[in-house]
């Protein structure tokens, strides 16, 4: 059968039982009818019966590509089961990248055999490519949060009694002939009557949104607290205000300095620049007013741990908290919260607070330690009190054995729907390969654009998916802004190299290039992985890009501390430095 371009899947998602025998159970359903009580969401219920067991499922659809299904599987009897397993077969050209299963971004080339570890933040997997893929996460009743950067294993995740089984699950992915078949399987069990296991199975359908580049080249990151005059003067258009300063103090909660915070805000507004606050849930100031009244909860809100840090903390808390950031500029010393309590009501209403009141644009969040449903609420009261705001997500590469070797962009996929840009990050390997960085940096696959951090990163290969960094410490990308204005990057079409139609490519497995095409010229990025210099020809279709040979002109033009001008012949090989790029303009004349 011919593959579907715009499905996903290749045949219907089977959840089957297999009883000790190895034959298939058989079920016979209930109808089902689909539920809608408002515009986000559809949710549907159905019962199936066997002989040995009642298999009730529950689903929800959510207008932003979440798709949930908790199913429960009750025993009739006594009864052995040789496994119980859930087969995703998906199209070949909607898995044609991987990510998750302690697998690094890239291509799927290889057969993957997954088991479960608790050391591991990992239950799922996304397969997908550009414009279609598919995340899946394998849960159960016992689900909670687990902590991230830097802390999961102070409360790892919870492995889910039906799909774990003691470590007789796993997944397992095959690529064949005509499609990639995902086998969630739990293996054999004695089940007794009564018993109950929870299936739950959370889907995101990829990508989320369109891309908007042209907002994105418009929307350039000072990420520091400078005068605004300053901020106008690099060519900013919005300043990220973190913590640790005169009008952000304390780290998220309580507020400080509201009179010169909003003062500073109303003349950005007043010269046209945006201002975001860095404000999350994770860390709690020991300044907070209400920090006894929440230590009386227990481990409700605040996370237990072994104590130390600040003596402060140590003098008053004396143990069972756990210490983390301390900003001695400003004597601000934090304790860990978690992101699932009651404590993200009082959270949300500070964010609303800050935006009726002191008209913030937004929320510059440093890694998420919340659910995806507390990032719902966040986006609805920025919408409610401003007519535009922005979500700028920074992650450090959370693939480390601190972080159970997670994807950054595995683990906040959830909230990318919400999210407005991505900031990937410190300690990303931005020497790995081209997949690495569609995958896991650039946000293309789920219709997010990014930013490079680390080293200041990789201008060429950046560009190549539509990345520079921000004003930071000592990196600066106005050379490369001043590019972007001069061709007018904002009013082209960008056309990676996984674009099939982009009428120009390098052809060279080492050497990938985008292009951002306007009526009259071209600009073309490229980045080289190559380890030597590489003399590269252009492969031109100038009838699709609408260019007369004979009348184009090609040069790479001038970026301060990057290239220098220089013109070439059209049709000729250009050279590309080893692990560097060139960046051209090529013209009508």
């Amino acid at each position: 059968m011919k593959p579907d371009k715009e499905c996903i899947l290749a045949n219907p998602i089977r959840f089957e039982i297999m009883d000790s025998s190895g034959a298939q159970i058989e079920w016979t359903p209930q109808s089902y009818q689909v539920q809608q009580t408002h515009s986000s969401s559809a949710v549907w219920h159905t019962v199936n019966q066997s002989e040995s067991f009642s298999m009730d499922v529950s689903g929800r659809l959510e207008y932003d590509g979440m798709l949930d299904y908790q199913i429960q599987v009750i025993a009739k009897e006594d009864i052995t089961v040789d496994d119980m397993k859930l087969l995703i077969p998906m199209q070949q050209d909607a898995a044609v990248y991987r990510m998750g299963l302690g697998l690094k971004g890239g291509k799927l080339n290889e057969q993957i055999t997954w088991k479960w570890d608790v050391t591991r933040n990992q239950e799922g997997i996304w397969l997908g490519n550009v414009n279609k893929g598919l995340q899946f996460v394998l849960r159960a009743e016992n689900y909670e949060r687990p902590l991230n950067t830097n802390f999961y294993l102070a409360k790892p995740l919870n492995l889910p009694p039906s799909w774990y089984n003691n470590n007789r699950g796993g997944i397992n992915v095959t690529k064949t002939d005509h499609l990639v078949l995902v086998e969630n399987y739990s293996g054999e069990r004695r089940i007794s009557r009564g018993d109950t296991l929870h299936f739950n199975i959370r889907f995101l359908i990829t990508p989320f949104k369109l891309i908007d580049t042209k907002e994105h080249f418009n929307t350039r990151f000072v990420h520091a607290y400078l005068p605004i005059d300053s901020v106008i003067k690099l060519n900013g258009t919005i300043v990220n205000v973190h913590h640790a300063n005169k009008i952000n103090p304390y780290i998220n909660y309580p507020f400080y300095n509201l009179k010169e915070q909003k003062a500073y805000i109303d003349e950005a507004h007043s010269k046209g620049i945006r201002v975001k606050l860095y404000n999350t849930i994770r860390e709690l100031t020991y300044k907070c007013y209400e920090l006894f009244a929440l230590r009386s909860l227990g481990d409700e809100i605040l996370n237990d741990g072994e104590g130390g840090g600040h003596s402060w903390l140590q003098e008053h808390l004396g143990s069972h908290y756990h210490s983390a950031w301390h900003a001695t500029s400003v004597n601000d010393a934090a304790i860990l919260n978690k992101g699932t309590s009651r404590w993200t009501n009082y959270y949300i209403e500070g964010i609303n607070w800050l935006a009726k009141n002191q008209q913030i644009d937004g929320l510059y969040l440093d890694d998420i330690a919340f659910s995806r449903e507390t990032v719902k609420r966040i986006a609805n009261v920025l919408n409610s009190n401003r007519d535009s705001w922005v979500i700028d997500l920074h992650s450090a590469n959370q693939f480390n054995p601190r972080d159970g070797y997670i994807n950054s962009a595995f683990l906040y996929m959830e909230h990318f729907p919400y999210i407005s840009r991505l900031w990937f990050g410190e300690y990303f390997q931005y020497d790995q390969p081209p997949d690495y960085w569609l995958t896991e940096v650039s946000g293309i696959p789920f219709g997010l654009t990014g930013e490079m951090l680390e080293g200041g990163g990789h201008p060429y290969r950046g560009l190549v998916y539509g990345m520079t960094t921000r004003v930071y410490g000592s990196f600066n990308p106005g050379a490369i802004w001043k590019l972007f204005d001069d061709f007018g990057i904002a009013q082209s079409e960008m056309l990676g190299y996984w674009v099939e139609r982009s009428p120009i490519r390098t052809q060279h497995k080492n050497i990938e290039s985008t292009i951002y095409l306007k009526e009259d010229k071209a600009l073309i990025a490229i980045g080289s992985w190559s380890d030597r210099d590489e003399k590269v020809t252009l492969e031109i279709n100038w009838k699709s890009l609408g260019f007369e040979p004979d009348h184009a002109r090609l040069f790479s033009p001038e970026i301060k501390d990057l290239q220098s001008f220089q013109l070439f012949e059209v049709n000729q090989p250009v050279v590309v430095k080893k692990n560097q790029g060139l960046i051209l303009m090529l013209e009508k004349e």
